[in-house]
């Protein structure tokens, strides 16, 4: 019986591997492990471990350390702490295989400590380009690990390109993607009523308004800007009569600059605007249906919302170069720019659906490939 071991540090990467722990679970020849860290277990984003267990999922090992902070010195001394911490976890459960997730620096911590151990790493998400050190972080993922699941075929390419064998990268579409695909589609108004269920009577969001969907993070390599790059956004979105429903930013360096110009905002706004540290996957995937437009520089608005034809205002830089359907635009960090783009896009209104990272099967597709396909040596070997 060929063992697994599946990390994951936080909501978005999680749901890249929801429907692969899914699929590996009903099968006969697998032994399943799930290691959860990083902001999973933190109050200010939402604890979501506890949304994990709701799913149904055993979780077998939760790795509390890793270093609280705002700094990139933060990021780098969580990196060593999780290795520390990961390759006890490691050495106990003894994987065949560690499914490591996308391009988070808890990411590049679960990789190197796996790699180390002479264990083969399963990267998820491999090949794509985009801004901040997340994508250095993923190439190295990908000369770190052995077995690579791509979400498109440019994706694919570029990891031979690096010099991984061919005949273990494997493109099989956005397991992400699975999860939106099978989600029952709601009415705003569902939605909205929905959302609204826990938040204060003074703050519930009007059912049968329209709201912008807001989620912007910070950019690791523009550090110490996070604070003015919001803030054009907030005052560009300041000149929409829209409901807002805003999400708290990660726990990337330079959140906390995030989270107070929010906090500022929503004291100050006439409308509502309604922040929430997490939104269920299946609900969210209705929020991103029914939003009027998408603002932010999350990647749901380039992977997810070309399936729901939702308009996306993509602001900055840190989504730089993904592959994207033709509803989103981009604007700098400029509220006048910003405030153009958001209004050509309400203006232009819902875009056709384009499956831009797969058909909603990749989770059975990695499931198997992981359960059956033959294991790359340890030892790799560039092949140029």
């Amino acid at each position: 019986m060929r063992t697994i071991c599946a990390m994951t540090a936080n909501r978005a990467d999680f749901s890249r591997i929801e429907t692969i722990l899914e699929a590996l679970q009903k099968r006969s020849d697998v032994e399943l492990s799930l290691v959860v860290l990083g902001s999973h277990i933190m109050e200010q984003t939402g604890k979501t471990i506890e949304e994990i267990e709701r799913k149904g999922f055993s979780i077998t090992e939760v790795v509390k350390s890793g270093r609280t902070g705002d700094t990139p010195a933060d990021m780098a001394a969580s990196v060593g702490s999780y290795i520390a911490e990961l390759t006890k976890v490691l050495e106990r459960l003894s994987p065949d295989i560690a499914l490591v997730p996308v391009d988070r620096f808890e990411s590049l911590a679960m990789g190197t400590a796996a790699a180390l151990m002479n264990i083969c790493v399963a990267h998820i998400q491999g090949g794509e380009v985009t801004g901040t050190v997340d994508e250095s972080i993923r190439h190295a993922l990908t000369k770190l690990s052995h077995l690579h699941f791509v979400s498109t075929e440019e994706c694919r390419k570029r990891v031979i390109k690096m010099g991984e064998p061919k005949q273990f990268v494997f493109n099989v579409g956005c397991a992400g993607t699975d999860l939106l695909l099978r989600v029952t589609p709601l009415s705003r108004e569902a939605t909205l009523q929905a959302l609204n269920e826990g938040v204060a009577e003074t703050e519930k969001l009007d059912p049968k308004k329209p709201y912008l969907l807001f989620l912007q993070h910070p950019v690791t390599t523009e550090f110490g800007e996070s604070a003015a790059q919001i803030t054009e956004t907030l005052e560009a979105l300041s000149g929409f009569d829209e409901q807002l429903v805003v999400l708290w930013p990660n726990i990337d360096a330079g959140s906390d600059a995030v989270s107070r110009a929010l906090k500022k905002y929503q004291t100050s706004s006439k409308r509502p605007f309604v922040i929430f540290k997490n939104i269920p996957s299946g609900l969210y995937a209705n929020v991103l249906r029914n939003a009027s437009a998408m603002v932010g520089n999350s990647s749901s608005g380039i992977r997810e919302a070309c399936y729901f034809g939702t308009p996306v205002v993509n602001v900055g830089s840190r989504q730089n170069r993904r592959e994207r359907g033709h509803n989103v635009t981009d604007a700098s960090y400029d509220r006048s720019a910003i405030s153009k783009a958001v209004s050509n896009q309400l203006a232009h209104g819902t875009y056709k659906r384009e499956d831009v990272y797969g058909d909603g099967k990749s989770g059975e597709r990695v499931a198997e490939l992981l359960a059956t396909a033959p294991l790359p040596p340890i030892q790799k070997v560039i092949t140029y």
